[in-house]
C-alpha cells in the first residue's frame, strides 16, 4: 500500500496514472464554493503527466452521504464491464 500525499492546503490525494484524487473535507473549504457543507472529491488531471507540476481545474464531486464513493466505484465497474 501506498503512503498517503498531502497537497500545500494539507489534504489528502492520490495519484493513478494522469489522474490526481484529492479528498476536501468540508472544514477545509470556503463558504463561497459549490458543497461548502460537505467533503467533496476533486478529480483532476495533470498538465504535463511528465513533471506532474500543473494540474487542469477538475471535477468534484459532493460526498452528502457514504453512498457516494460507493456508487461512484459502481458506475467506475460498470462503465469498465461495458468495455468488455
Amino acid at each position: 500500500m501506498t503512503n498517503i500525499t498531502r497537497d500545500k492546503r494539507g489534504n489528502i490525494y492520490e495519484v493513478i496514472q494522469n489522474i490526481r484524487i484529492t479528498y476536501i473535507k468540508s472544514q477545509d473549504r470556503d463558504l463561497n464554493k459549490n458543497w461548502a457543507d460537505c467533503d467533496v472529491l476533486r478529480i483532476q488531471s495533470y498538465k504535463e503527466p511528465e513533471t506532474n507540476l500543473s494540474l487542469h481545474p477538475g471535477a468534484e464531486i459532493p460526498l452528502e452521504n457514504n453512498e457516494t464513493i460507493l456508487d461512484l466505484i459502481e458506475t467506475l465497474c460498470r462503465l469498465y464491464k461495458k468495455t468488455k
